[in-house]
């Protein structure tokens, strides 16, 4: 395994406690935490079928589900629960994933694939946890409902390793446009990659990326990236993504994501998502870099995550307060950017936690709904000819024809099940807009 060479880049990962972030200044406040998890589970699952068989209880009811979801085109809402708890119901789609993961279930934006493998080569269960789990209820509460899943089916989790994590920090009243990211020659990083992109004349964000080069964590020959085409038509290399930097206007993005724009206002202690600017910095790694990083489990980058941001901010890459002198060589001495020093000092020393929010938070925003109702109505109203301030007739026969759907969709079967496309449909949306429940989580 590779060793650290402190020469190069110093012990990231044995680093006293970062300053705290009290010295921020111009008024900035910080929300940090894991914007997404990949994570895998290398679990012994006990026999506990009722019926002689060599499957778990667990991949039994999920293969009959399955088929479900084939003969019906669409997921099939299931309940795994056996306590009549609402955490472990979940949609049941009708295909896995690459890799021998026959199972995939959902809730929200997280994402479980099982396999039936009992070797401990790979991670038999693979959990993704997108951005809205990650920060409402929180990753931890997510892996602990899974966890539970496990347990109650036979199941018990030997290990876990990382394939990917984002680690963000919003910084709250930083406008992006007072800052000239865009602008190369203020960017010290070992990065082979950068990239800005607009929102019409409106600066969005910029990517960094490395696919080639040392990253400075070792000497070993597994730390340089080498620039190789993978062998199929799509010219994407090796490593592509696997360390990654995005700095990006968070309200701007929202605005194109109803669904997160309740949760992110809550994070900031705001009543609106745009009551003021925020700027993120946000990482990705992979598991090529992780494991150079020495990071293989979710205990791992607990104990690690201040190392990890020393070195991505101080290490791989630098925003400097002035374009870079590069012909002479003077990058060593090119003094930060008093933002990115609020970047270098964001504090993850009192170990990762999740936004929790006792608030239930749904994943689609009742406002942008109301404008599509609101739209379709306009619109059925104009085919059906009625009058242009005719408001009463538009409203009525709106509700008349939307009253008319649901009722054909309550008494239409579902195919290949035994309830109506209304309450399938229902049970499906339930699963989608409700991420994991807070009951459980306190």
């Amino acid at each position: 395994m590779a060793t650290l060479d402190h020469s190069v880049s110093g012990n990231f990962f044995a680093v006293p406690p970062s300053t705290p972030q009290a010295g921020i200044t111009w008024g900035v406040e910080v929300a940090k935490g894991i914007d997404r998890l990949k994570i895998g589970f290398y679990v012994v699952f006990e026999n506990k079928s009722s019926k002689v068989s060599d499957l778990n209880e667990l991949f039994e009811i999920l293969d009959s589900a399955k088929i479900d979801a084939k003969l019906c085109h669409d997921v099939t809402p299931i309940t795994l629960d056996k306590n009549g708890e609402d955490r472990f119901v979940f949609n049941v789609h009708s295909s896995g994933r690459h890799g021998g993961y026959a199972y995939h279930i959902s809730r929200g934006d997280l994402h479980i694939f099982f396999s039936r493998r009992k070797d401990m080569n790979t991670p038999n269960v693979l959990v993704d946890i997108g951005s809205l789990s990650c920060w409402n209820p929180g990753f931890d509460t997510v892996l602990q409902t899974v966890h539970d899943l496990i347990e109650d089916y036979g199941g018990h989790v030997v290990k876990n390793t990382i394939s990917e994590v984002h680690l963000c920090a919003d910084f709250i009243g930083q406008d992006i446009e007072t800052l000239p990211l865009e602008n190369y020659q203020y960017w010290i990083t070992r990065a082979n990659k950068f990239s800005a992109y607009h929102d019409r004349r409106k600066l969005e964000g910029v990517t960094l990326s490395q696919d080639i080069g040392r990253l400075g964590l070792s000497d070993s020959p597994e730390d340089y990236f080498e620039s190789e085409e993978k062998p199929n038509e799509t010219g994407v290399r090796i490593g592509k993504g696997d360390i990654m930097l995005r700095v990006y206007d968070k309200v701007l993005e929202l605005k194109h994501d109803a669904s997160k724009q309740i949760v992110f206002a809550s994070v900031w202690g705001k009543e609106s998502y745009n009551e003021t600017a925020v700027t993120r910095v946000e990482f990705q790694l992979r598991r090529p870099v992780l494991k150079q990083m020495h990071i293989h489990s979710l205990e791992d980058l607990r104990e690690k995550a201040s190392g990890i941001w020393k070195y991505l901010t101080q290490e791989w890459t630098r925003f400097s307060a002035k374009p870079v002198d590069r012909e002479n060589r003077h990058q060593d001495r090119a003094v930060m950017h008093p933002w990115w020093q609020n970047v270098q000092t964001v504090n993850w020393s009192e170990n990762l936690y999740t936004v929790f929010r006792r608030k239930k938070v749904p994943t689609k925003n009742i406002e942008h709904l109301l404008d599509l109702i609101a739209g379709c109505t306009i619109s059925l109203g104009t085919i059906l000819e009625c009058k242009t301030d005719d408001l009463e007739s538009v409203i009525s026969t709106g509700q008349a024809y939307l009253a008319s759907r649901l009722r054909s969709l309550h008494k239409q079967q579902k195919r290949g099940t035994n309830v109506s496309e209304f309450i399938h449909r229902m049970r499906s949306r339930h699963r989608d807009i409700w991420c994991v429940p807070l009951a459980m989580a306190a």
